[in-house]
């Protein structure tokens, strides 16, 4: 099946838990699948329907770092005349500093499933509508590579940095398990879908009876009737097998 396999870089990103205010602002290690979503839609240039596409990747990062950052918090002002500025007054900031973590030097391996429009996509990429970011909005990014890759289907491969689906937990001997943001409705931003993932942050073989697996892997535990999975022939070689795409979905 051909895929639109996109490869971006940035200096500094951070991934922020949604319910977290106050204090330290702890960070994702990978993406949700809702900034994936964003992200996607800003390079479009429109809001895509989330049923017409799906998406996988591999995020890497060099190292946890922790950075002070101001905030400038804006409310509503009085609405009075302030007698010491000779103007009204509708608007108060007030700045806080709160400590975040942040992931140094990311990098993330995007595959995207438009179906017809898979090929067509990759004009958007080339040429995208909003400025590319990888998590908040001065997170900036950019686009190293934009092209089309035919995957193929294989018995065996690896996972490799990458979030999967609840359903294996059983079947991983690594991966900690989050709840993350599937999707968010642009109409309704209050309105969050939330799935619980398996964010797995290092390679895990995946087997096959007839091949054997590199030398020291970690291996799942596929059950029989798995089938076949699709890999990305052009990835690094880890033994015999290639990294496998595993598709998730918004909706």
């Amino acid at each position: 099946m051909k895929a639109l396999r996109i490869e971006m870089e940035g200096t500094a990103t951070s991934f922020r838990f949604p319910h977290l205010h106050v204090g330290r602002q702890p960070s994702y290690p990978m993406p949700p699948p809702a900034t994936i979503y964003g992200h996607v839609c800003s390079a479009v240039g429109e809001w895509v329907p989330h049923d017409s596409t799906r998406f996988a990747y591999s995020f890497f990062h060099n190292g946890v770092g922790h950075d002070l950052e101001l905030l400038h918090i804006a409310a509503v002002g009085s609405g009075r005349l302030d007698k010491s500025w000779g103007y009204v007054k509708n608007i108060d900031v007030q700045t806080n500093v709160l400590p975040r973590q942040i992931l140094l030097h990311p990098r993330l391996i995007l595959y995207l499933d438009a179906g017809e429009r898979t090929e067509e996509w990759v004009s958007f990429f080339h040429s995208p509508r909003y400025p590319v970011l990888l998590g908040r909005s001065q997170d900036l990014a950019a686009y190293r590579t934009v092209e089309i890759v035919e995957l193929e289907r294989s018995e065996f491969g690896y996972f490799e940095n990458t979030i999967l689906p609840w359903r294996m937990r059983d079947r991983l001997p690594d991966g900690t398990t989050f709840q993350m943001p599937r999707f968010i409705d642009p109409q309704a931003r209050q309105a969050v879908t939330w799935e619980r993932y398996v964010i797995l942050e290092r390679r895990l073989w995946w087997p096959s009876k007839e091949v054997e697996p590199p030398k020291g892997a970690k291996s799942a535990m596929p059950y029989d009737g798995d089938g076949p999975m699709w890999i990305d022939p052009q990835s690094p070689a880890f033994g015999p097998g290639r990294r496998i795409v595993m598709w998730h979905s918004w909706v």
